[in-house]
């Protein structure tokens, strides 16, 4: 299988608003929307979907705000500084740490999970994503720099590892695709919790729970009209 979903995704507003003001959702990263799995092929109906209401969000948002905020210089140089990181350390091997990070989410954050191996995962992680800011790349040329781009999307994928084996240390139960050969029995549906995962002030992972809010069916509410019912 291809992995290019995760069932999760950025916290929205049903309109693709995020909490970082100018933000919107606009396609397949919309969190919340399949809960513990995802139904194969569905994933056009998601980007034509979300990708449609957060155009419209944003056109509206542009006519009501028309002017543009000044530019953060600050922010600017920081994120230029985390990407030119890796031309001031020596070079090294990038292929070995993607594959160890291969490899220890599929032994340890793989189908069957449990929690000493998620930990293991974790401790592991962070000890690649330090080797990882040890590692340079020798070619100084911005332009097509093809190593630059492997050690750019190495760090983002070492992050979203992280948060993946954090939230799956964070629930104790097995529901839709996520298995806890430690806690294997699923909660009941009333029960329904969102994970939620965050960056926090000292750059660490938050990892906390949000009860599922049912607004249109409440759990163990029948879908049909009582009235078929009763003619059948």
């Amino acid at each position: 299988p291809t992995a290019h979903y995760h069932m999760g995704g950025v916290v929205c507003a049903t309109d693709t608003a995020t909490a970082i003001p100018g933000l919107y959702v606009a396609g397949e990263d919309a969190g919340g929307v399949h809960g513990a799995n995802r139904l194969g092929g569905n994933g056009v109906a998601n980007s034509t979907v979300f990708g449609g209401i957060a155009g419209d969000t944003m056109a509206a948002h542009v006519t009501l705000n028309p002017y543009r905020r000044r530019p953060d210089a600050a922010a600017i140089r920081e994120a230029m500084d985390r990407a030119h990181a890796p031309f001031t350390s020596p070079r090294g091997n990038l292929n070995a740490i993607r594959t160890r990070l291969l490899d220890v989410m599929w032994d340890d954050v793989g189908i069957l999970r449990e929690a000493e191996r998620l930990r293991n995962a974790a401790a592991e992680l962070d000890a690649l994503d330090g080797e990882l800011d040890r590692t340079g790349v020798a070619d100084t040329d911005l332009a097509f720099n093809l190593t630059w781009h492997d050690w750019l999307n190495l760090k983002s994928q070492i992050a979203m590892s992280k948060v993946i084996a954090a939230a799956a240390l964070q629930r104790e139960d097995s529901r839709g695709a996520h298995f806890r050969t430690d806690f294997p029995e699923t909660g009941a549906l009333g029960t329904s919790a969102f994970t939620k995962a965050v960056r926090g002030d000292g750059g660490g992972i938050e990892v906390s729970s949000e009860p599922v809010r049912f607004t249109r069916v409440e759990p163990g509410q029948s879908l049909i009209d009582p009235a078929l019912e009763a003619a059948e």
